[in-house]
């Protein structure tokens, strides 16, 4: 028993980081899908990859030394079909007119590992119907190419890691394992129950869909200004070093100014109110009431936002680090300079907070330009709708 659960004790150190890897395309995936964020849904699908990672690290692990698996002269595989049968009649002791070995045979590997296999692929058939909605046929083609991935890794020798199989490649998981897929198919009526209604959490989506709220408009900065500027940045810098301007490359100018120009200046200006990231989230800056976006407007309120709000946080965060790392290099000058920083900081701070507990989209600089954002409708049909309440609308957490 040990050795399975020491594999799902492993999925259990490493989902945590592998979830927090998937956040972010899995929220883009979802306002561009559905045009909200679920937090049912996200639970739902993050069950699926936690145990898509039980199963892959149950296939794989324990990972013997090399030089070990050198050293085997064991069968690499098995192609002969129905061999498992054949083993638990020979092996296990079972009886069918003797009841007393019915226990026993339960504890027996050559009833446990058949067992295993068919168990594996259950969730998966009972997901590909419940959720990813596939029909009969698809979801035994699908968990039967889920069955050959995993026997293929154990006959590749873990992609070639190591010298040869530390595992059988056996054509009998393969028909148990799509036997298991069909089983969770059959199954999903009875599963399903403990899980949110797949229907219900579309329309739950849709009827949040005009919604920019602070989740949203959290990812598209994320991806304008930490991942898209970031990278535009460091290539700039790269490309400056490479030409020998070092000094240029290290500058205000070309690691921040530039980019922010580019990015959140003049390509909003281009596509019509849309960065990047907004793009890839399906928001838009327009004038208020939906009006056209001034040229003006636009450059009033990325201004406010990255050339005095996010710079006033940086240089406010510096000075309060030297402040506290320095105690004895303290100056009134130094504090009467923490102390003006933190008024606007305050400010910044307080209309966040306060926008965030009026459920407003709209901050102080969109305020300041006249501006705002407006969501774009999702691309996916609308499904047949279902009636919902207000409480029950709010109940699932949307964003």
């Amino acid at each position: 028993m040990s050795s399975y659960l020491e594999p799902i004790k492993t999925a259990i150190f490493v989902f945590p980081f592998l979830a927090a890897l998937l956040s972010l395309p899995f929220v883009i995936l979802q306002y561009r899908r559905y045009g909200s964020f679920l937090w049912s849904r996200t639970i739902v699908l993050f069950f699926f990859v936690f145990y898509m990672l039980c199963a892959y690290f149950l296939i794989i692990l324990p990972l013997p030394p090399i030089h070990v698996v050198a050293a085997l002269q064991t069968p690499r595989y098995n192609l002969v079909p129905l061999m498992f049968v054949r083993e638990f009649m020979k092996y296990s002791g079972f009886e069918l007119t003797n009841w007393h070995t019915w226990l026993a045979t339960l504890k027996q590997p050559s009833f446990l590992q058949p067992a295993f296999n068919l168990m594996l692929t259950v969730p998966f058939g009972f997901y590909m119907r419940y959720y990813f909605r596939r029909s009969w046929w698809q979801a035994v083609l699908l968990t039967f190419g889920l069955s050959l991935f995993f026997e293929l890794t154990q006959l590749s020798g873990l992609y070639l890691i190591y010298p040869r199989p530390y595992r059988l490649f056996d054509v009998d998981d393969l028909l148990i394992n799509t036997t298991g897929g069909v089983l969770g198919f059959g199954l999903t009526p009875l599963i399903a129950v403990a899980f949110p209604n797949r229907a219900r959490m579309d329309a739950q989506s849709f009827a949040q869909a005009d919604r920019v709220g602070p989740l949203r408009r959290f990812a598209a900065w994320l991806v304008d200004f930490v991942i898209i500027r970031g990278l535009v940045a460091f290539l700039l810098s790269a490309v400056l070093r490479w030409l020998g301007h070092a000094g240029l490359a290290a500058s205000w100018l070309v690691t921040y100014l530039v980019p922010v120009l580019c990015l959140m200046y003049l390509t909003p200006l281009w596509l019509h109110g849309q960065t990047l990231g907004k793009k890839l989230l399906r928001i838009r800056i327009v004038g208020v009431n939906g009006t056209s976006l001034s040229w003006w407007r636009l450059g009033l309120r990325q201004g406010v936002l990255y050339l005095i709000t996010l710079p006033l946080l940086r240089v406010w965060t510096h000075e309060l680090t030297g402040v506290l790392a320095n105690v004895g290099a303290r100056t009134q000058l130094n504090l009467l300079a923490l102390g003006l920083l933190s008024v606007g900081v305050l400010f910044v701070v307080w209309n966040l907070c306060w926008q965030l507990l009026r459920r407003r989209e709209r901050l102080f600089y969109e305020a300041w330009a006249g501006t705002e954002q407006v969501a774009l409708k999702p691309r996916t049909a609308v499904p047949t709708p279902v009636a919902l309440t207000p409480d029950a609308r709010q109940s699932d957490g949307s964003k």
